[in-house]
């Protein structure tokens, strides 16, 4: 009488198997990471085109740059910022008031002006009202939110990962405020930011605009921080896993991820100061 073995498998070949699949997971985890990083970069690039388009309605109608929320012009000739702030800063132009401010900064124009006063917003998300989130000024990527301040040097990079960059200003997009940095006596007004936003507009045209770069995700301001055609600026990792790649848009609206030198003002086909004469090193 014939009799059916079962068969099994042995030890052996159960860790053979094991270790099969687990050598196909070391392979396949990377290849997913990379593809799911380079579907961040997509959005984050597809996010600052539709910004480009709404910058470029702006500048026709108001000949200037979105830079802040201020109320109209006083008797006495001055301009007022919202209620409150003692800290003006490079997000307030669009996004929402933030929901995780740093403590001790919640006097900063990011923790208070609600997402309806950002001149921006009614452009681009219309109806908005407070801290709604808006989602096509918060980059997939957005991991970091150091931030540094006009004329006091480079940030201290120990907090850089504690929270992202919407959650801390309300935004993932910094706009260039690089150049208040080296312009000769500039005194930080509102006024001087409003009149260098005009001249910025009346300079960088045709080719130029193509070269100016006027907003990037925010790492990249702690980066430029003391950068000289000479240089003196820093290196850093990208918030899409790329070294020293990140997201630019220019002030004629087109947008390019790609490595930039972030130690120097400028290179081949970019620059972050509306001056000519600038060398690219």
């Amino acid at each position: 009488m014939n009799q059916k073995h079962k068969r099994a498998f042995t030890l052996i070949e159960l860790l053979v198997v094991i270790a099969i699949i687990a050598l196909l997971i070391s392979i396949l985890l990377p290849a997913l990471s990379k593809a799911r990083e380079e579907g961040k970069r997509l959005v984050c690039m597809n996010n600052m085109k539709e910004i480009g388009v709404a910058m470029f309605l702006y500048r026709e109608t108001s000949d200037n740059l979105p830079w802040t929320y201020v109320h109209d012009v006083e008797p006495d000739g001055t301009l007022e910022y919202y209620p409150g702030t003692g800290i003006l800063s490079s997000y307030s132009w669009g996004g929402m008031k933030a929901p995780l401010p740093w403590p001790g900064d919640e006097n900063g124009d990011w923790a208070l002006i609600p997402a309806e006063l950002r001149p921006f917003n009614k452009i681009l998300a219309p109806g908005v009202q407070g801290n709604q989130p808006v989602k096509i000024m918060q980059c997939p990527g957005d991991r970091s939110a150091v931030s540094p301040t006009v004329g006091q040097g480079q940030p201290d990079l120990g907090i850089e990962q504690s929270r992202s960059s919407w959650q801390a200003f309300g935004n993932s997009y910094s706009i260039n405020w690089a150049f208040t940095d080296h312009e000769p006596n500039f005194n930080f007004t509102i006024e001087n930011l409003l009149m260098a936003g005009k001249q910025i507009c009346a300079e960088v045209v045709g080719g130029s605009a193509a070269e100016f770069a006027i907003m990037w995700e925010n790492q990249v301001d702690q980066l430029f921080v003391d950068a000289e055609p000479t240089g003196g600026g820093r290196l850093g990792d990208g918030w899409h896993r790329r070294f020293s790649n990140h997201t630019f848009l220019y002030l004629d609206g087109h947008v390019q991820h790609r490595n930039y030198d972030t130690r120097f003002p400028s290179g081949p086909g970019w620059r972050i100061f509306k001056e000519h004469g600038h060398e690219d090193h």
